[in-house]
């Protein structure tokens, strides 16, 4: 997992810092061009390149305890969650050529299950839906295109920070929330995706989000496990989101023609 998270984060930074040449960018009009940044920020901000979004996928997350069986013989037992379901939405606006924000709510849940970790394929210790997770995450991103944000495909990466609330659905004595307030984290994010971009209202996105954050199994005020004395707690837990966004455009500005005008005599 840690592996597959640098290369995410360096795929990523080479979108980021990766500046794309193409006959397709020369070819822009000088309108796209940024001469000033702050002018060209503020027209974006109040110009027609706000979108609003809705997206949903699938979400998993590394273990969040590693706890030895009541009797020991039994071996060791990990708490995780099943692969669940995340739906949210947001907003966005394209602030230059090739950059944008964007901010978003989800929400997200999974089942927890406990599995066998003694690796020998045993599943002796294996209890199924023990309790549901939810969470409730605002993410705040800054999103780079590869290509200008008009091009039909274009693969692009997220940069951002967010808050995570946990909230605990218990449905077995072995986990529990008694004496738990409601765990926060804050955290990195990380999205790499491609948008197609069929017509100028419309978008679909196709990305991959990588986030960490504070283990709600872990601390003074966490939830509990009473399924065996804990073997390794790590402080925090990596989360892995697939999703499909829907984007509506609330306006485009008009493409300045390159193409000079002809002139009759």
């Amino acid at each position: 997992m840690l592996n597959l998270r640098w290369l995410v984060v360096a795929s990523i930074g080479s979108l980021v810092v990766a500046p794309t040449i193409s006959k397709a960018q020369v070819a822009d009009s000088t309108r796209d061009k940024p001469q000033d940044f702050v002018r060209d920020v503020v027209r974006a901000l109040f110009g027609p390149n706000w979108n609003l979004f809705a997206q949903g996928g699938a979400t998993t997350s590394d273990r969040f305890l590693l706890e030895q069986a009541v009797n020991p013989v039994d071996g060791q037992r990990a708490l995780q969650s099943a692969t669940g379901f995340a739906v949210g939405g947001g907003a966005g606006v394209d602030i230059l050529l090739r950059t944008g924000f964007r901010a978003s709510y989800t929400y997200a849940s999974s089942k927890l299950n406990y599995r066998t970790n003694n690796g020998d394929g045993s599943k002796a210790l294996n209890i199924d839906d023990v309790g549901t997770l939810k969470s409730q995450t605002l993410a705040l991103e800054l999103i780079h295109y590869m290509l200008p944000w008009r091009a039909t495909i274009n693969p692009y990466g997220t940069l951002g920070i967010q808050g995570t609330w946990w909230l605990l659905d218990e449905k077995s004595p072995l986990v529990t929330g008694v004496g738990a307030s409601t765990p926060f984290s804050v955290s990195p994010l990380f999205s790499f995706g491609v948008q197609l971009k069929p017509s100028q209202k419309w978008s679909v996105r196709l990305e991959a989000t990588l986030s960490g954050g504070h283990n709600p199994f872990t601390g003074n005020k966490s939830f509990r496990s009473a399924a065996g004395p804990a073997i390794d707690e790590p402080s925090s837990v990596n989360h892995t989101d697939f999703r499909l966004a829907a984007a509506y455009y609330f306006g485009q500005s008009k493409v300045t023609s390159t193409t000079p005008a002809l002139t009759h005599e």
